[in-house]
């Protein structure tokens, strides 16, 4: 099979499954340096049953592990609206089309204190901010139909070195991705807010259509964000197919496997 075939928007596209390009990478139990909030790495460790101990290695009959973690701290991970929502929302619950049409886009981020957009008073002058005037100008240098899912990267890496808050999105960066109908939002950045924002989390709000804090009810239930994807300063920025894959479990927020596929385009649908 050298290609599957999707109709979109009335066009028959070509997906180039071979070629694919994760947005994810493995989390290792064993070297796990990803601890947003400072909290304990990832980990997993020999099952122990009576006196037996599940480790071949180590004289038991077979391998099983106990693992540890925290899907919002340890990685690549897909949430849903249930993160900000009383009672319980899956992820796993969502239905995620075998194919979504996606956009890959770079901006440059800028400093809150030199922007002329808006955050809440959590912000910090030197804080790194992705604006709603960056991904306008991205978007108007590739192709504009694709953005059922929209995968945003900054295009400079250099801030995962630095000891400060990680960067964050604008309020009108937010709100415009919701304007342009984007239902999966991916990121390489460890939150859509500000990691420190006093329990705000504005842009989770807007993205999810959820007003106050004590609303019980959110008008984008079907929608799902992606953080600390890992895009590869290789990919390109345009158009692609997302697939997106996470196990079968219960939480707001999962460990996640994104892979995007080139695609070319064949010719109208009958």
């Amino acid at each position: 099979m050298e290609c599957i075939e999707v109709t979109y928007r009335g066009r028959r596209h070509r997906v180039h499954h071979h070629e694919r390009i994760p947005l994810s990478a493995m989390l290792k139990f064993g070297d796990n340096p990803t601890n947003i909030y400072g909290v304990a790495p990832a980990s997993a460790a020999p099952l122990r049953y009576g006196d037996s101990l599940a480790s071949v290695e180590h004289g038991g009959a077979c391998n099983a592990s106990r693992i540890s973690l925290v899907p919002h701290c340890h990685g690549t991970h897909t949430e849903c609206a249930g993160h900000i929502m009383p009672g319980e929302h899956n992820v796993a619950e969502l239905v995620f089309e075998p194919f979504i049409a996606a956009t890959l886009i770079r901006v440059p981020l800028q400093r809150a204190g030199e922007m002329s957009e808006t955050y809440n008073a959590s912000a910090r002058g030197t804080d790194l901010v992705i604006t709603r005037a960056a991904i306008d100008d991205a978007l108007s240098q590739v192709a504009p139909h694709y953005l059922q899912a929209l995968v945003i990267a900054a295009k400079a890496p250099s801030w995962r070195l630095a000891d400060e808050i990680p960067p964050y999105f604008s309020h009108q960066a937010m709100a415009r991705i919701v304007e342009l109908g984007v239902h999966h939002l991916l990121v390489d950045v460890p939150s859509i807010d500000r990691l420190h924002d006093d329990g705000r989390m504005d842009n989770h709000r807007c993205f999810w259509g959820m007003g106050l804090p004590t609303a019980e009810a959110c008008a984008r239930l079907r929608c799902s964000v992606t953080e600390m994807a890992q895009v590869s300063p290789a990919t390109p920025a345009g158009s692609y197919f997302l697939s997106l894959h996470l196990p079968d479990c219960s939480g707001d927020a999962l460990p996640s496997k994104p892979i995007l596929f080139p695609f070319s385009q064949g010719n109208d649908a009958a």
